[in-house]
């Protein structure tokens, strides 16, 4: 995703690092920037790991999202032991450590998550959370006081220019859980609290039939960019020992293309985070890894590096200065796959006679979409196949006698 106007990104944990800056262009800290992971015991700070990760990110130019200031778990066991006030003082010095040791500015789309899971995990001591809701205030009067006064306290204590962002999972799977996780965002939006709204993109939220769409425009109507974090793709959701290496690979690559170009080109969404892709990850036993130990790359990885690649020649060729002539012919089709309606780019280095055309798997033509003499430049054209049946295109560009083609997937 280098040199476009999102990102895509992944965690930092020892099993996720090989070969990282050949894919990604983010990182997030999988435990290491969790509280519990930091201070577990009270006063003495483990910063190794978490410096680790964020030398991952600064020393190659990435963008950096800090996960995470508060969460319901993973929390110094000693916390829930305190007072009130004392739980508060802690909290303070823990978001005052965080912020003189790393700065959160270096890249316009770095973050620090100040609260995760508000609506499923919160620190109020039930089911072996910890337990520090009522420092921050409790319900109180609008039901998330503690969550108002977590970005209360990170707005004070981080330096300007230092964007907030919330993060839960659930979101995506469900328009009454999306709607309750806007009311928060709203009283935090009121109170210029908040920059960023995360929605986890586990493979259990997006499952078929999620209304991942619909969320994303709800969420889209406070006018605050979106991140997607924690994203994985099972090739194996049910663990189930007969599905076969091949199945998996399948399995996965047809979740990936369903999935991932609804949310990257949503125009809120502002880049997408993998919960880990290498053997190791969270969701291992699910196989939602996209390359093997060997680094050879599954088809849902092959696809999604393909995608970038189209996505990143689209982006460049969209915005070179006017006046300069593209260097090669070429033509790239978007969002790949598509419900149906699609944009078709495609760059002459010279004058031709151009013919560019949509052909069904047996070769049969479907469409012409340009023909004629061209001059040297950059032409956009529209594509609808709403009213075609899903299945693999194949799209030709011919200028003098010179030929470039590609394939086009339509979804229903």
């Amino acid at each position: 995703a280098a040199d476009v106007d999102k990102f895509l990104g992944n965690i930092y944990s020892p099993s996720q690092v090989e070969n990282f800056e050949y894919y990604w262009n983010c990182v997030t800290p999988e435990n290491a920037g969790k509280w519990g992971s930091v201070e577990g015991t009270r006063d003495q700070m483990n910063w190794s790991s978490l410096d680790a990760a964020y030398a991952l990110a600064r020393d190659n130019g990435f963008c950096f999202n800090f996960h995470v200031l508060l969460w319901g778990a993973q929390q110094p066991a000693w916390i829930s032991e305190l007072s009130p006030e004392e739980q508060l003082e802690e909290i303070q010095e823990w978001f005052q450590a965080v912020a003189e040791r790393y700065s959160f500015t270096a890249s316009p789309f770095d973050v620090v998550q100040v609260v995760n899971e508000p609506l499923h995990q919160p620190p109020d001591g039930q089911e072996g959370r910890a337990n520090y809701i009522e420092a921050l205030g409790g319900a109180g009067e609008t039901g998330w006081d503690w969550v108002i006064t977590a970005f209360e306290l990170a707005r004070q204590i981080f330096p300007e220019g230092t964007r907030l962002m919330i993060n839960d999972y659930g979101i995506l799977s469900s328009l009454e859980t999306a709607q309750q996780y806007l009311e928060l965002i709203q009283l935090l939006k009121e109170r210029n609290l908040i920059d960023v709204i995360g929605v986890q993109g586990h493979a259990f939220s997006t499952r078929s039939g999620a209304p991942i769409q619909e969320v994303l425009d709800l969420l889209a109507t406070t006018g605050l960019p979106i991140q997607v974090t924690e994203m994985d793709i099972d090739g194996n959701p049910n663990q189930s020992p007969f599905v076969t290496r091949e199945q998996s690979e399948q399995n996965q690559l047809r979740d990936m293309q369903r999935i991932f170009p609804t949310v990257w080109y949503h125009p809120a969404v502002e880049g997408v985070t993998f919960w880990g892709w290498r053997p190791g990850l969270w969701r291992n036993d699910y196989e939602a890894y996209l390359v093997y130990s060997n680094g050879a790359e599954r088809p849902a990885m092959v696809w999604l590096r393909e995608f970038m690649e189209a996505y990143r020649e689209s982006y460049l060729s969209a915005n070179e200065p006017e006046g300069t002539l593209p260097e090669e012919l070429s033509v790239v089709s978007w969002p790949n796959p598509s419900r149906g309606q699609v944009r078709f780019r495609y760059a002459l280095p010279f004058e031709a006679e151009v013919r560019l055309q949509v052909f069904d798997v047996l070769g049969r033509e479907v469409m012409t979409l340009a023909s004629g003499r061209h001059r040297a430049g950059v032409y956009e054209v529209a594509f609808d196949g709403r009213h075609l049946p899903s299945g693999l295109y194949l799209y030709r560009l011919e200028a003098n006698g010179r030929v470039r083609s590609g394939r086009l997937v339509l979804m229903r």
